[in-house]
């Protein structure tokens, strides 16, 4: 309390003090002499009405100083109501978003310091008609005032971001979002995507057929030989795979082994991760991930990781084009083992290819343009052999050449990248590497004539180097 305001009238003291914020108001009442009338409430009612105090005023504290004769000490007699601000919207969610957004749980390290990509929660599932969030709507707030009578705006909440995406359903209030369909949740930064997943109960044999579907695939049991499959989307095979074609447009993440006795290919645009590759073709896009590979042919566009309790690379030919990291190449019987980093021939092929397809889009393009000009010229000249239809023709295979030149430009700009990160590729081995094996780096090739232990192998301007593997 800051502001005294003293009323004296026939002898009596009514002061009254102000909170700096106004939100409460004293008085104090001293002690009328013995000559001097008793204090009324209405007496200390019209002192507050003076000062201009006319809210939250309590009247019954006030009759009860006058009544008790409670003189000499300040009282609280009027409280203001202070002013909430309104609430943020904000969304109750009922799936796990952590997962949801981060593709599944983490992968947990084994005792030998290996990482087990399988013991996680893949993705997060929902059923068709599942309440998938809950939207409250920002508040406005409670107005409040002080003891002068002065209204306190409140400031309203602001509303949460607008959920967006695709395979659900807004209730008409706009509050409720329900799953429309069956399928994984995908969520980030209120980007909420149900995809659809395929569930296969069991193994998939010649008597399930052959598969092609547009989402993910999500298989409980194993693969048997003979079946094809295909996806848009995630493959998940929790069991073993034979001798089968499966092609992902993502990742392939087999639980268990693969040895598809030489007759069945494993390939997707993203990665590839099991337990184990024998007998198996493999191509990825991105990363391969094993315990250990055994006599088969592997090539990823990334890196190549086998580690584990064998963690061994055996027989084969196995290529990284940014690099693969072991515990060991090769076996003690000198098994034949070809290990390959760098960008492979494909790799440099499609780049040519891809810069001679953008010259020849380039010289269509030109090529439009100047019978654009020649038709522009014809109208101008208001002539009759000007044709409207040929000029929009002309027009649209334009768009369609450019359209076709961004996407060629964007995939040379990608092959360069990966060549130009190619060449910095290393092999490292952290136990052995045997004789029998063959490291080959771009032109050159490196084959080792005694075990060597703990091992980087880099490629220099005139030849292939040998470091310790902690000297890197």
């Amino acid at each position: 309390m800051d502001d005294t305001i003293e009323n004296v009238e026939n002898g009596k003291d009514i002061q009254i003090q102000l909170s700096d914020d106004r939100m409460e108001a004293a008085i104090q009442l001293s002690k009328p002499d013995s000559k001097e009338s008793d204090y009324t409430r209405d007496e200390v009612l019209n002192k507050l009405a003076e000062v201009g105090i006319k809210t939250g005023i309590d009247e019954e504290k006030i009759l009860e100083i006058v009544s008790q004769k409670q003189f000499g000490q300040f009282f609280i007699i009027a409280t203001g109501r202070p002013v909430e601000a309104g609430e943020d919207g904000f969304y109750d969610y009922f799936f796990d978003v952590d997962m949801a957004g981060n593709g599944g749980s983490k992968p947990t390290i084994r005792e030998d310091g290996s990482i087990d990509f399988f013991s996680n929660t893949l993705f997060v599932k929902v059923k068709e008609g599942d309440l998938l969030c809950k939207y409250h709507e920002p508040t406005k707030g409670n107005f409040g005032f002080d003891v002068l009578g002065k209204l306190l705006v409140p400031k309203p909440g602001k509303p949460a971001p607008r959920i967006r995406g695709k395979g659900f359903i807004v209730s008409e209030d706009g509050l409720d979002y329900y799953a429309a369909k069956t399928g994984k949740v995908e969520f980030r930064n209120y980007d909420l995507n149900i995809s659809d997943v395929l569930d296969i109960s069991g193994d998939v044999d010649l008597s399930v057929g052959n598969i092609d579907f547009d989402g993910d695939i999500n298989i409980s049991g194993g693969v048997r030989s003979g079946v094809n499959i295909n996806a848009m989307g995630n493959i998940y095979i929790s069991g073993f795979v034979e001798g089968a074609n499966i092609k992902s447009k993502k990742d392939i993440i087999i639980k268990d082994g693969c040895n598809t006795k030489g007759i069945g290919k494993i390939v997707a645009d993203g990665c590839v991760q099991a337990r184990f590759f024998e007998n198996t073709f493999v191509f990825c896009k991105g990363d391969i991930k094993a315990d250990y590979i055994l006599n088969s042919t592997a090539v990823a566009y990334g890196k190549v990781y086998v580690s584990g309790n064998r963690g061994s690379i055996i027989g084969g030919d196995v290529t990284g084009v940014l690099g693969v990291e072991m515990e060991e190449c090769g076996h003690e019987t000198n098994a034949k083992t070809v290990v390959r980093v760098g960008a492979t021939k494909e790799i440099r092929h499609e780049y040519a290819e891809c810069i001679m397809k953008i010259k020849e889009i380039d010289s269509a393009i030109d090529t439009f343009d100047q019978a654009l000009e020649k038709i522009a010229l014809l109208k101008e000249a208001e002539s009759d052999k000007y044709n409207k239809d040929m000029e929009t023709r002309i027009f649209q295979s334009k768009i369609v050449k450019k359209a076709e030149k961004s996407k060629a430009e964007a995939r040379s700009k990608e092959l360069f990248s990966m060549i130009r990160e190619s060449e910095r590729s290393v092999v490292k081995i952290e136990k052995n590497c045997y004789p029998g094996c063959r490291i080959i780096m771009d032109d050159k090739s490196y084959i080792p004539t005694t075990v060597f232990e703990h091992i980087l192998v880099k490629k220099s301007q005139n030849a292939i180097k040998l470091i310790d593997y902690d000297d890197d």
